[in-house]
C-alpha cells in the first residue's frame, strides 16, 4: 500500500498506551528488512533517515523512493520520517521528496535560538500539513549524522515553555538515553514523569538501543509514543554482511541479502516488543 501519514500512527499509539518504532536506516537492504518485518508482524513502523543515512542511500529523493516502492509491495503500515535535520533547507527537501513527518534539531542551541528555529520549522511544517518533532535537552552519543555534544537533560519547566512557544507536535526528550550505545545514567523516570505532566504532546525517545526493555516499558507508560532505534539495526546489518562474507568471500550479492535478513530479524524483535503499537 502507499506510505501512510505518521501523525495518526503516533496519535493512535499514544491513545493505546504504546509506542511506534522509529527505525533509522541507511541502505536499501535496511529499508527492505524493516518493511518486511512490519509486514510479517502486522505492526506499523516509521522508516527514518538522518543526514548520514540520506548520504549513504543517495539523498532524500532516493530514500523516499526506496521506502515508497517497498511499502507499495507490502500490506504493512509504513510511514517515512526525517530525523535530526537542523536547517530549513533540509526540511524543504524532505517535504518535496514526500516525507510524511519532520524533525528539527536545535538541541545544542541556546533556548531562545532553539525556539526561533523551531518556530520557523513549524511554519514550514504547518504549511505542508506535516507533524514536526523537536528535541529539547540534548541526547549525546555516537550516532552517525547526529550532532554530538555533552548530554543536557530536558527540564520539565523549559519543556512546557518550549512547546507553548513553538507548537511542535512531538517532543524528543533527554532523560538518561544516549545515541549509539549504553544509556548514560539509565532512564530518569521521575524527570520523564514531570515532563509528561508538563506538556500535552506525545514524547519521543531517541537512543533506545541502549535502554533495557523494562526502561522502555516505563517510558511508554509515561507518555513516550515514538521510540527511535538505529544502532541495533545497523549492527544487525553489519553482522549479516560480515558473517556472509566469511562464509562466501567475494559474494556481495549473498552478503547483501544476509544483511537484509539480519535487519528483518532485529526489526521483528523491536516490533513485537511489549511496548510496541499493534
Amino acid at each position: 500500500m502507499p506510505i501512510v501519514e505518521p501523525g495518526p500512527l503516533v496519535a493512535r499509539a499514544r491513545a493505546d498506551g504504546r509506542a511506534v518504532v522509529g527505525a533509522n536506516v541507511s541502505t536499501i537492504q535496511m529499508v527492505r528488512g524493516v518493511v518486511r518485518a512490519a509486514e510479517q508482524t502486522g505492526r506499523p513502523v516509521l522508516v527514518q533517515f538522518n543526514r548520514s543515512g540520506l548520504g549513504l542511500i543517495g539523498g532524500v529523493d532516493l530514500a523516499a523512493g526506496a521506502v515508497r516502492h517497498a511499502a507499495q509491495d507490502s500490506d504493512a503500515l509504513i510511514g517515512l520520517h526525517l530525523d535530526h535535520a537542523d536547517t530549513l533547507d533540509e526540511l524543504s527537501a524532505a517535504i518535496n521528496a514526500g516525507f510524511g513527518s519532520l524533525m528539527i534539531d536545535g538541541s545544542t542551541m541556546t533556548f531562545d535560538q532553539h525556539v526561533t528555529l523551531a518556530q520557523s520549522a513549524k511554519g514550514l511544517a504547518t504549511w505542508s500539513r506535516l507533524p514536526l518533532e523537536a528535541e529539547l535537552g540534548h541526547v549525546a552519543g555516537s550516532e552517525a549524522g547526529v550532532t554530538i555534544g555533552d548530554p543536557s537533560w530536558t527540564d520539565p519547566d523549559e519543556a512546557a515553555r518550549f512547546v507553548e512557544a513553538t507548537a511542535v507536535d512531538w517532543l524528543a526528550v533527554a532523560v538518561g538515553n544516549t545515541h549509539g550505545g549504553p544509556a548514560a545514567t539509565g532512564l530518569q523516570v521521575e524527570r520523564l514523569r514531570a515532563i509528561c505532566e508538563a506538556v500535552a504532546v506525545p514524547l519521543v525517545l531517541h537512543g533506545a538501543s541502549g535502554l533495557t526493555q523494562d526502561e522502555l516499558e516505563a517510558a511508554v507508560s509515561l507518555g513516550v509514543a515514538k521510540i527511535n532505534v538505529g544502532t541495533s539495526l545497523h549492527q544487525a546489518a553489519a553482522r549479516g554482511l560480515a558473517e556472509s562474507l566469511v562464509r562466501q568471500p567475494g559474494n556481495l550479492r549473498a552478503a547483501l541479502l544476509e544483511s537484509e535478513l539480519a535487519v528483518e530479524a532485529e526489526a521483528t524483535t523491536l516490533l513485537t516488543a511489549s511496548w510496541a503499537t499493534h
